[in-house]
């Protein structure tokens, strides 16, 4: 294994500088970007499904400090009616910055907090890093001394640096045994009701130095190496041995760790964020282009720290950022130590309203964006994709940087900009509705679109079956509320893929796969439907909702059935064929 970089030369040039005696390449033909990333996914490794409720908002900062403070940032979400998912744990609940430990004075009663939150439909995440704290009564060091698990200098001594907890010492991941030993420490946090693990400052970086010296030894799978070839993957073998570790302790659950380095291959393990950014608008506007490349190399599921880690978003900026957010496929508030508070209602009345809009329509959109993440899961294709994905060949196209793709059938364009009260938004060929007023759009063109403050531009394909569900305060609040099936005329092939959202019976075939194929001449819209898997969803009902003109006529199987407002109501969804007569 050898360290490298590219440079990416203004030109269109690649210069590869590689450290070492080997360099090899791996060329992926496609022709189409979506064929090139299922090559790609096929050689490194596929994401699997997370947790249903990862797709939900999260709140975090650095730090929630204490137990009451916690308890204050929780009741607020559920008394404004603002919903929220998860909240984070940043290094500051630790005690003196030990990890797997806590801080008894700060959270005297941990799992008693966690029990609650879980009671108001919170999840807890938790920061863990990889340095450990030269403290011999400190059980992890010790035990990690014991045990040979540290990383070493070349004459045999144990190699330390300074990190949070003051002096480190580190442990070697690219050891099966020291991953495992590493993986057994979480059962502690697991126990207090942690439900999810971010593993932080694994580049690995230690204060001073940047990172470790070039030769440090390291195990690499029991063939020795030094850490100059290796540590470009240190971040990855961390996660690895933290998901392999919950894996162990949690079988049959869906254990999600979220990571700020990464290597090829590390979707296996970990999702991940475009780490410490700035509260600036700047920052906002490169935000999607590198989420865009962050899914072109695998790791789709990424978002950024919504307003901006360092500095101060003003009420304009983070609106922007969290309504441009709620298209992102990792959906966090996350901010500094110094920094003033960064929750939704920290910037007015009307700012909190354009939240609280924005995180609902999330949470309606959950079914079609569970959905993208199984075609990640499955086919390695992006939630978030370049506009090019629409026709590689136009070069225009791949100049876009500041709207996208959400999945197969939504565009969405925001405004990035200070000031913005409107903007272009290229439209790529065929018709797209624009998703507020329904109004038919025929691409491709360049159109205006006003951006108030509460308004983000957002499009959907015609032939598209967008499902969506309820606006809920967190995810399986309602597990039996109606879906909903947006049907937008056209042709096209729609997917709603379910399952229990939790559990590992996917991989066995407990799952519900819906395929839908759309065709409309204009007077006729027809929908087949087809579904695979054993997965059944709770009984609920389902509402069809044309986005059209005036529909007269419905059959379902040439069973005639009553329309209002455009609308069907069923009792269930046995169906295979539905037929619409349109005005």
């Amino acid at each position: 294994m050898s360290d490298g970089e590219i440079t990416l030369g203004e030109d269109g040039g690649v210069v590869y500088h590689v450290l070492g005696e080997e360099l090899r390449l791996e060329i992926l033909f496609g022709p189409e970007p979506a064929q090139v990333l299922a090559r790609y996914a096929d050689l490194t490794g596929h994401a699997s499904l997370p947790p249903r409720w990862t797709l939900g908002y999260h709140q975090s900062r650095w730090s929630y400090e204490s137990e009451r403070v916690v308890r204050e940032i929780a009741r607020e979400f559920r008394q404004r009616r603002i919903p929220c998912d998860a909240i984070h744990f940043d290094i500051d609940y630790m005690d003196g910055f030990r990890c797997f430990t806590w801080d008894r004075n700060a959270f005297p009663d941990l799992p008693g907090l966690l029990a609650d939150l879980h009671e108001d439909g919170f999840k807890a995440v938790a920061m863990i890093d990889p340095g450990i704290k030269v403290d011999r009564g400190y059980d992890v060091c010790a035990d990690g001394v014991e045990q040979d698990v540290f990383c070493k200098l070349p004459d045999g001594s144990l190699f330390h640096g300074p990190v949070w907890p003051g002096e480190c010492y580190f442990p070697d991941f690219t050891s099966p045994r020291v991953r495992t030993w590493w993986g057994q420490w979480y059962e502690r946090l697991l126990r207090a009701g942690f439900d999810g693990f971010w593993n932080d400052m694994n580049e690995p970086t230690i204060f001073g130095g940047k990172t470790f010296p070039p030769r440090v030894q390291h195990d690499f799978e029991g063939q020795g190496a030094e850490h100059w070839q290796v540590h470009s993957a240190y971040g990855m073998q961390m996660v690895r041995a933290t998901k392999e570790g919950l894996d162990r302790l949690r079988p049959g659950r869906r254990n999600w760790v979220f990571t700020r380095s990464a290597y090829a291959g590390t979707q296996r393990y970990a999702s991940t964020w475009t780490g410490d950014n700035f509260s600036t608008w700047e920052d906002l506007r490169i935000t999607p282009a590198m989420l865009m490349n962050l899914g072109l190399s695998g790791m789709a599921f990424a978002g950024s720290d919504i307003g901006g880690f360092n500095g101060a978003p003003t009420p304009e900026l983070y609106a922007r950022w969290l309504t441009s957010a709620a298209f992102h496929p990792f959906f966090r508030t996350h901010t500094a130590k110094g920094t003033p508070w960064q929750e939704p209602w920290r910037y007015g009345e009307e700012v909190e309203a354009v939240c609280r809009k924005y995180i609902e329509l999330r949470y309606r959109l959950l079914p079609a964006i569970y959905t993208l993440f199984w075609q990640y899961a499955a086919q390695g294709m992006p939630m978030m994709r370049p506009l090019f994905f629409e026709d590689p060949t136009d070069e225009r196209l791949r100049a876009i940087d500041d709207q996208w793709l959400f999945g197969d059938h939504l565009l969405v364009a925001p405004a990035l900009e200070a000031g913005m009260h409107a903007r272009e938004v290229v439209i790529p060929a065929g018709t797209w509705y624009d998703f507020w007023s329904d109004e038919p759009v025929e691409g491709p063109c360049i159109i205006s679109c006003e951006t108030p403050l509460d308004s983000v531009p957002l499009f959907v394909r015609a032939g598209a079956v967008l499902p969506m569900g309820p606006v809920q305060q967190f995810v399986g609040e309602k597990p039996d509320a109606p879906l909903e099936l947006h049907l937008f005329p056209g042709t096209a092939v729609s997917w709603l893929y379910e399952d229990d959202g939790e559990s590992l019976a996917y991989q066995q075939g407990a799952f519900r796969l819906t395929r839908f194929e759309m065709h409309f001449d204009g007077a006729e819209l027809v929908l087949r439907r087809e579904v695979s898997g054993t997965w059944r969803p709770p009984r609920r009902p389902i509402t069809i909702i044309f986005h059209t003109d005036t529909i007269y006529q419905v059959l379902f199987d040439d069973s005639p059935h009553f329309v209002l407002n455009n609308q069907v109501q069923l009792a269930d969804d046995t169906w295979q064929v539905l037929r619409a007569a349109i005005a």
